[in-house]
């Protein structure tokens, strides 16, 4: 970059650190931007006229956390691609980083890949806040929220061509676990032009999230919800996992939106819907439809159950008691859970044989197996 250039960028940024901006270069992020500069100059001390590239890991390093990070990686992959898909003809590459700003996946055209990777958007990158000031995965992680930097709002000058729309991936309990970014080299001037790949991006990472949820709820029993009935089996919105004393102890980002109580789990079904648990535990996956609505505001919801995926020799995780904190039984009880628990070793602890031969439902047994604290022996 030329040094005028260079030397009008140093000027923009302390315009934006005083509060010197026009009404033409200020937008909804302006805040953000200014807050980020400040830190880049007087906390880490960055030089907003320097025009090296970010850091790059080694081979072995990014490696390393690739491999830490493999349930993202396997949550990801796909949407990386349609994402790409999208916006490879406007020249973008999309990259995925880990919650400290570490590209651990990227997608570029083969052909383009030498000039992404000359601007730093490459595996292995890193984009921290602390290493490269202002830019759209730092601005991410800092605030969790999407956001578009776009050409000079990046702090340093090596990065003013760049346009970067990124957006936060959320954990089962709300934990940032990543960043989903889409970047282009050269873009137009006009910041409107961005709208609708920050669009794009916001559902990819949303998508992202709901593959990671179900990925780590395979223990579990999930309800696959939607407000329209049409698009439950296509792209179920809401997802919800609970346990099998009828609890829902995990949520996903739009689940927490539309059903009140979400934010604090765990909670009875029942409190949140007005059906059963039973009847949630009992559905049949891939046949029984449900529908039913909320407690809270009678809205409508409809629904399909994924059943617990089989571990080792039990289909679906029996709860544990810790050795000590077993419940005080009656004499009644203690005969119940001897015969429960002899049930289930005939049946090898596979609860559906089990339940049969009880001559009881499978979610009756998944309830007193909680309460009776009985626990299979792979799992003492």
């Amino acid at each position: 970059m030329p040094y005028v250039s260079q030397t009008r960028h140093i000027d923009r940024v302390r315009s934006v650190i005083e509060g010197r901006v026009s009404s033409r270069d200020a937008n909804a992020d302006s805040v953000r931007l200014a807050s980020s500069y400040r830190r880049s100059l007087e906390q880490y001390h960055l030089d907003p006229g320097a025009t090296m590239g970010p850091r790059i890991l080694t081979v072995p390093e990014l490696r390393n956390i690739q491999q830490r990070e493999e349930t993202v990686l396997r949550a990801s992959g796909q949407c990386l691609s349609r994402l790409h898909e999208t916006v490879r003809e406007a020249d973008y590459c999309v990259m995925l980083t880990d919650a400290q700003g570490v590209t651990i996946d990227y997608r570029v055209d083969r052909d383009r890949r030498h000039e992404f990777k000359r601007a730093g958007l490459y595996p292995g990158s890193c984009w921290s806040e602390r290493e490269e000031g202002t830019c759209g995965v730092a601005s991410v992680l800092l605030d969790a929220e999407p956001i578009t930097v776009h050409r000079t709002d990046h702090f340093r000058a090596a990065f003013t061509t760049l346009t970067c729309s990124a957006s936060p991936i959320f954990g089962v309990q709300g934990e940032l676990i990543g960043v989903l970014d889409a970047s282009a080299v050269r873009s137009p001037e006009e910041r409107e032009s961005q709208r609708l790949v920050n669009h794009i991006v916001r559902q990819s990472a949303v998508l992202i999230e709901d593959g990671f949820f179900l990925n780590a709820t395979t223990q579990c029993w999930v309800l696959l919800a939607h407000r329209s009935r049409h698009y439950v089996e296509a792209q179920p919105e809401i997802l919800i996992a609970f346990d099998a004393r009828g609890f829902a102890v995990a949520a996903n980002r739009r689940a927490k939106e539309c059903v009140p109580g979400l934010n604090q789990l765990p909670r009875h079904v029942g409190e949140l819907f007005d059906i059963r648990a039973e009847r949630l535990l009992d559905a049949r996956p891939g046949r029984d439809f449900i529908s039913f609505r909320l407690i809270a505001s009678g809205a409508a919801l409809h629904a399909r159950v994924r059943q617990p995926v089989a571990r080792a020799a039990t289909s679906t995780p029996t709860p544990q008691v810790k050795e000590g904190a077993q419940p005080a039984l009656s004499e009644n009880e203690v005969l119940e859970r001897n015969r429960i628990t002899a049930a289930m070793t005939e049946a090898k602890w596979r609860p559906l044989t089990a339940a049969q031969a009880l001559g009881i439902s499978r979610a009756t047994l998944y309830r007193r197996i909680a309460k009776l604290g009985i626990v299979a022996p792979h799992r003492r």
